[in-house]
């Protein structure tokens, strides 16, 4: 039985569902530019035709305006996050701007701005639907720097407003504030600024320090052990549930596995559990990074997951492609695959070797060769495990999977651990690890192939062989620039990473690929985010710094 067709929506339907989605940046953008618009006004006072010292008493209208202002560039930080305290604020505020620019200035427009502004906010009020912390109405660091800057230019204009009155030459430079002619537009500037750092001042002093997320108690990780063993088309990667390195955020029947890198609370592909339960996984994320003062990010998101995440409001970028290969049509047979047919060859008549996949658990002595290998490639590699979307090299760890060994006479020189869904539909690579020192040509390609061949042997579906880093990201006219920039690294960083190379390997075992995407809640941040999860899946801060040797 087919589903209903959705219901067409009408033409208000799409302008209200247009509006709640955007109208947290358009309340921002009136509201931030209303202010500057304040701020920026003083540095062209009209002087009022009284005696000196009754023209400060004359000034009280200005300094409000000059604090009003800073006020509604500051909210455009709580506008955007959908607080309800900011969009009532900023209500209150763009009233007083308009009667300020009618009855202090006679300027029709800059009123009616305003008043349009207010109908704008009044229509989307259930945009603005969240409750508010006392430190969200004080300006983020975007807005502070964009404010500053707006306070720079108006004090610039304030500099040539007075620099064209009578007498300015010969004035004390303490005349820009005490003068009661040459002062004027200092002293409105002076109100801005003292505001703005007040502000800042009050956003640093309650700003809740970032925090870590808790560690899993046992509870928490039997709950983990009956999600992944009965999640709906679980996926190979829930096995990093048990590293060892992860907290975890439940959300209905489903949970995401968790890690702080920097200012990012960094969740570790899609929620595992039940399809229905994504969106409250993403949600519980959201509120969790919300408590912990930091940024929620999904690294590896598969493609499933975007309607969730856009329904969540993260941004999304893409970030690599996963090489998925097919076993029901995996074979060796064609040109294509050659070099695996004679690799193989090569590997099992003149070395000698040998393949088999041992069934968890591995015994010890059998850990302890592997853990020789293990040691041996890191060496060779740079000394350090990778974490969180990788596994490590750690007994309790291995010991849970399939392990794949490549021998030679009997001798282990190569592995990798296998994670496999308990359905035993999908298979996915963790490590892959030889030993330089003895393992001939073309071991590699042979364990892959093995790997392969077992797989589809015993039943699983589809074999994931990993991410391939900045590949498949668009190249046309059209692209983000977050995908040019990727691209640029991919086709120009080789010789630091070898992402062409790797892809290239992958490559041959004709895989299809898959999209990965990192997500976040703002496209701006998405450099940093990047930056946060590179150091999060590279081990950490303790990567940055030189391996010193035993």
């Amino acid at each position: 039985m087919t589903a209903a067709p959705e219901p067409t929506r009408t033409i208000w339907e799409k302008i209200d569902a247009f509006l709640f989605e955007h109208a947290p940046d358009i309340a921002a953008a009136f509201a931030f530019t209303a202010g500057a618009i304040l701020v920026v006004t003083l540095a062209a006072p009209n002087l009022p035709q009284t005696a000196p010292l009754e023209r400060f008493a004359e000034e009280y209208p200005e300094w409000g305006a000059s604090v009003g202002g800073v006020l509604l560039m500051a909210l455009a930080t709580g506008l955007r996050a959908r607080l309800d305290a900011a969009w009532a604020a900023t209500v209150v505020l763009m009233a007083a701007a308009a009667l300020y620019a009618l009855l202090r200035h006679d300027e029709p427009l800059g009123s009616e701005a305003s008043i349009a502004a207010i109908i704008v906010l009044l229509l989307t009020r259930r945009a603005f639907y969240r409750r508010s912390h006392l430190t969200q109405l004080a300006p983020g660091p975007r807005v502070a720097w964009a404010s500053a800057i707006a306070l720079a230019a108006a004090l610039i204009g304030g500099l040539l407003w007075a620099g064209a009155r009578p007498g300015f030459a010969e004035a004390p430079w303490w005349a820009l504030l005490l003068d009661p002619e040459l002062g004027r537009p200092g002293r409105g500037i002076a109100f801005a600024g003292a505001a703005l750092a007040a502000l800042v001042l009050w956003r640093f002093v309650l700003t809740r320090p970032r925090a870590d997320p808790a560690p899993p108690a046992d509870e928490d990780l039997a709950r983990v052990e009956s999600l992944v063993a009965r999640a709906e088309n679980s996926r190979p990667e829930a096995q990093l549930a048990f590293l060892g390195d992860k907290s975890f955020l439940f959300g209905g029947e489903a949970f995401m596995m968790v890690a702080r890198s920097g200012a990012s609370l960094v969740a570790m592909g899609a929620p595992i559990g039940a399809r229905a339960s994504w969106g409250a996984a993403l949600s519980a994320l959201r509120a969790r990074a919300e408590e912990l003062a930091l940024r929620p990010v999904v690294y590896a998101a598969p493609p499933e997951l975007l309607p969730d995440l856009l329904e969540c409001g993260f941004r999304v970028e893409k970030i690599g492609e996963n090489a998925i290969v097919q076993l029901t049509d995996f074979k060796l047979s064609g040109s294509a695959k050659q070099d695996l047919r004679t690799a193989r060859r090569k590997f099992a008549e003149r070395a000698q070797g040998s393949f088999d996949i041992v069934e968890p658990p591995a015994a010890p002595a059998l850990l302890g060769e592997l853990a020789a290998i293990s040691e041996a490639w890191l060496a060779a590699h740079g000394g350090r495990e990778k974490s969180f979307s990788l596994g490590r090299f750690d007994p309790g760890f291995i010991a849970r999977h399939h392990l794949a060994v490549a021998r030679v006479q009997g001798a282990p020189i190569a592995f990798a651990n296998i994670w496999t869904t308990p359905d035993r539909v999908h298979a996915a690579l963790d490590l892959m690890r030889f030993n330089p020192a003895n393992a001939p040509p073309g071991t590699m390609d042979f364990l892959f192939t093995e790997m392969l061949l077992w797989a589809q042997s015993a039943g699983f579906r589809d074999f994931d062989l990993g991410m391939a880093p900045l590949a498949g990201l668009a190249e046309n006219e059209y692209a983000p620039l977050f995908a040019r920039f990727g691209r640029f690294i991919f086709e120009r960083a080789e010789s630091f990473y070898g992402f062409q190379g790797l892809r290239k390997f992958k490559e041959k075992f004709g895989p299809s690929w898959e999209p990965r995407y990192l997500a976040a809640t703002g496209a701006w941040q998405m450099p940093v985010v990047l930056a946060e999860v590179a150091l999060l899946t590279n081990g950490g801060v303790a990567s940055l710094l030189p391996r010193v040797k035993a």
